[in-house]
């Protein structure tokens, strides 16, 4: 009997199952034909990927597995250090597939984290694992090409390649790439190729055309890690396509392949982007499939990016309930969110058709999303306010303010080293930092963009202005509807400004659109149950309770009360 996890990064309730009714995604009507659909809160108060995550694959909320961002603040020296929730050490309670190596059950990982040690060892437990995200040697880029002759060199990650534009003689335009393995020739019209860097790392490659000028790019390049104990795992992985962990949205926002749609856009720019991210469903796809054919593990997880990648690009402008929602562009956005999820989907079916009829199949997500239009700057308005300070190069000084917004922008305030040792001055300063923060409005519209505090455990501040002697030492912001925290210094100017991301999931404020989707099918798990909204930890619960490490899934479905979804 084998447990098969799919875990698609920001995949909403809201939009699986708007998709899903419309018979977009046949794989997952075939799970909520046969088993549990519903919606399943994150983690809180943060739910960026990492606590997501670590919330999903132990069972825990952030409080006890301590992951409380994309970066953990104060983890590194110092009260404003900061380092990476996806770091070895994290999280603090046991993964799933730890607690199944107690028993003597085995895992095989498709990029999830936490399974390979800082010396790319891992357990004698993991049947087969693939994980890259940790070791980025750098991001995507792109390059603009001189139409003349010669060849022009691009710099890949440290490994020197060079182009050479050619002329057929109808006057169309081809580039060859000189260097890496062997040559590659790119035609505009042409769509992304892989191309290997050296026999230990590769990239994805595509020539566009845009404003009259050829150009040249490439996805970020990682460094794969594989290890386990099935030797036809590792070798299946070894012969999958370079790895490919994002698309190249940074480079789409700003106007890199011509207007985005709501610029007043054609739509080729987002042509673009979404091809890259097919590129990521293709590197993903390939690795999923080596593991499901050749895997003797009691515990398959399959971790996809996708649907997060194109969350934060799209979704506001198809969020009726966001101001970045675009009636004008949205029907043909949703084209472009529904082609990516069934990528998702289409993994998801070559998941069910491995599983037999004694196994279970559990489909989830770390978080949703929801639209955002504007950014609020933090720590800009309590420089104003006199609590927190700039240093000599005009950045933040964590040493000299009272209450800083931490660096690590998971939403978290903190008191600053001159009052962090008086619990008294600490807490009056955080109490004056919050009535500050309260202050603060959007210019075009005036109206206030906080709409309360969080504890450490996500619960709200009952009087978030007042001095009281039980507030807690760190507190977090919630902001109202379409705006998204920023740690960044900007100076003089509003402190509220328009982003052009119009997805986020920062801090979880309790809005329906930021629940996960959690779908599962297999022995005990009644068709067509509909419990209500979970928590992220259930999950976890089920996983081991069907390895017969715990509740079984009937005892955990019952073990509510759980609130009704509000999706539609």
């Amino acid at each position: 009997m084998t447990v098969y996890w799919v875990v698609w990064d920001a995949g909403a309730h809201w939009v699986v199952d708007r998709l899903e009714r419309e018979g977009a995604l046949p794989n997952v009507s075939r799970m909520r034909e046969r088993g549990v659909f519903t919606a399943a809160r994150p983690a809180r108060p943060n739910c960026q990927t990492p606590p997501s995550l670590a919330t999903l694959f132990t069972g825990t909320w952030p409080a006890e597995h301590r992951v409380t961002g994309f970066t953990v603040p104060g983890a590194g020296e110092g009260v404003a250090s900061h380092v990476s929730g996806f770091s070895p050490g994290f999280p603090a309670m046991p993964t799933v597939w730890e607690a199944m190596s107690e028993n003597d059950l085995t895992s095989a990982l498709v990029h999830a984290p936490w399974v390979f040690g800082a010396d790319d060892h891992v357990g004698p437990h993991i049947d087969g694992a693939v994980e890259a995200y940790s070791d980025r040697l750098t991001r995507h880029a792109l390059r603009v090409l001189d139409p003349g002759p010669g060849e022009q060199p691009w710099d890949i990650g440290g490994h020197r390649v060079d182009a050479l534009v050619e002329r057929a003689p109808d006057g169309t335009e081809r580039v060859r790439l000189i260097g890496g393995e062997r040559p590659l020739l790119l035609d505009p019209d042409q769509g992304w190729r892989p191309f290997e860097l050296d026999r230990r790392h590769g990239t994805w490659v595509r020539c566009v055309r845009a404003g009259g000028q050829l150009l040249l790019v490439h996805t970020g390049v990682w460094r794969t890690r594989t290890a386990g104990r099935n030797a036809k795992t590792l070798h299946r992985l070894a012969q999958c396509p370079p790895f490919a962990g994002e698309g190249v949205g940074p480079l789409y926002r700003r106007a890199a392949f011509g207007p985005r749609l709501a610029e007043g856009g054609d739509g080729s720019a987002e042509e673009v982007f979404l091809s890259s991210v097919e590129c990521v469903a293709q590197s993903f796809g390939a690795a999923a499939d080596a593991v499901l054919e050749t895997h003797d593990a009691d515990l398959v997880v399959v971790y996809l990016p996708m649907t997060d990648d194109v969350g934060h690009e799209f979704l506001g402008w198809c969020d009726e309930r966001s101001a970045a929602h675009r009636p004008d562009l949205a029907a043909r956005v949703w084209s472009y969110v529904r082609r990516c999820y069934r990528w998702s989907d289409a993994i998801l079916g070559r998941v069910l058709d491995r599983a037999g009829a004694e196994d279970t199949v559990v489909l989830g997500a770390d978080h949703g999303m929801v639209g955002s239009t504007h950014l609020v700057h933090l720590n800009d308005q309590l420089v104003r306010a006199g609590l927190a300070v700039r240093d000599a190069a005009g950045e933040l000084d964590p040493a000299g303010s009272q209450v800083f917004y931490h660096p690590a922008n998971n939403g978290s305030l903190w008191p600053g080293e001159r009052t962090a040792g008086d619990p008294v001055r600490a807490r009056q300063a955080m109490a004056r930092a919050r009535a500050a923060l309260c202050a603060v409005t959007d210019p075009e519209t005036g109206r206030p963009v906080v709409a309360g505090f969080l504890d450490g455990d996500g619960e709200p501040l009952t009087d978030p202005t007042a001095d009281a002697p039980a507030a807690p030492a760190v507190t977090y912001v919630a902001l109202a509807d379409d705006y998204q925290p920023s740690s960044q210094l900007v100076g003089e100017g509003p402190v509220v400004r328009r982003v052009a991301k119009t997805g986020a999931h920062v801090v979880n404020t309790g809005d329906s659109r930021l629940h996960a989707i959690h779908a599962a099918i297999g022995p005990g798990i009644r068709p067509g149950r509909a419990p209500g909204v979970l928590d992220n930890t259930l999950p976890a619960a089920l996983v081991l309770g069907q390895l017969g490490l715990g509740t079984d899934a009937e005892r955990l479905y019952d073990s509510g009360p759980f609130e009704p979804t509000d999706e539609g």
